[in-house]
């Protein structure tokens, strides 16, 4: 059964007239009563019953009207469905991050321009610490994921290319006797209490944080490892610590908390984007345009 003689039978069902639904349908109407007569062989149950002259539904008619027009309409749904999915309009993205990602306003931005223009994605958020994010791309759970750099020989199969840089700043408990400082050296902080995250070893921010302390002169004396910047964070104001932090961190505002610049010429903290190079998803693709076009 082909959706043509579908929507011929709906058309004839609307109009009940054979001449006025072969003028809507730009046929002839003996070629469209063939195909009623056809339908209904096929069928094998009369759909309109010809009394007098006047077409009208019988029972049968009406019930096959009803799913017919259920069939049509699902029908026309898959074919706006698809076309839109193939614009990457329609879809899911499963996206991983590490957290302080999120404070940097280039993902969010992204996400709203991913759903502007009547978008209907579905957008999964997990976070989690660089190893378990590349794992979780590479065994394709995730779709992309933004990490905090430097990675060190990520899997072949993965794409990694920048996303953003962000300066290093300093996080002090407000009660600090330097929370005043309006910016300090990191060698100055030699004998301080240190907060740090529990990245793998050689990637992540805690290799950016043991980089910088290195060039500074002095392994730092770390007394808390968490596995979050917000927790970090709270850390810090709890008074536990002090702790290097990406400037998107900043946007973290708690009580007896400052953030004091450097004075040390540190190289930026690094946010990476991570997915594989075999790309299916019209979704991910119009996620990495969106990117591309943010510059």
């Amino acid at each position: 059964m082909q959706f043509r003689q579908l929507r011929n039978f709906l058309t004839v069902a609307e109009e009940l007239h054979m001449h006025r639904a072969a003028e809507r349908l730009n046929m002839a109407q003996p070629a469209l009563s063939q195909q009623i007569k056809s339908l209904e062989e096929r069928l094998g149950v009369i759909l309109f019953s010809r009394a007098h002259r006047r077409l009208a539904l019988t029972p049968a008619g009406e019930a096959f009207l009803e799913k017919t027009r259920m069939a049509l309409e699902m029908a026309d749904r898959a074919v706006i469905d698809a076309r839109r999915t193939a614009r990457g309009e329609l879809g899911a993205l499963n996206l991983g991050y590490v957290s302080s990602a999120m404070f940097n306003q280039k993902l969010p931005g992204v996400l709203r321009q991913l759903h502007a223009g009547g978008a209907e994605i579905q957008v999964s958020l997990t976070t989690g610490n660089v190893q378990t994010l590349l794992e979780a791309v590479q065994q394709s759970t995730l779709d992309i994921a933004v990490l905090r750099g430097p990675l060190t020989a990520p899997p072949e199969d993965l794409e990694v290319r920048p996303f953003a840089q962000e300066k290093v700043m300093l996080a002090l408990p407000g009660q600090h006797p330097l929370a005043n400082s309006s910016a300090l050296s990191l060698a100055s902080l030699t004998g301080e209490k240190w907060i740090s995250l529990s990245d793998p070893e050689g990637v992540g921010f805690e290799q950016t944080f043991k980089d910088a302390c290195r060039v500074a002169g002095f392994v730092p004396q770390v007394v808390q490892r968490v596995g979050d910047v917000p927790t970090l964070i709270s850390l810090i104001s709890a008074g536990l610590g002090i702790a290097l932090v990406p400037l998107s961190a900043s946007h973290i505002r708690l009580e007896n908390l400052v953030y004091v610049d450097l004075l040390d010429r540190l190289a930026p903290s690094e946010l990476v984007l991570v997915y594989r190079r075999l790309i299916a998803s019209e979704v991910v693709k119009k996620f990495l345009l969106l990117l591309r076009a943010e510059g």
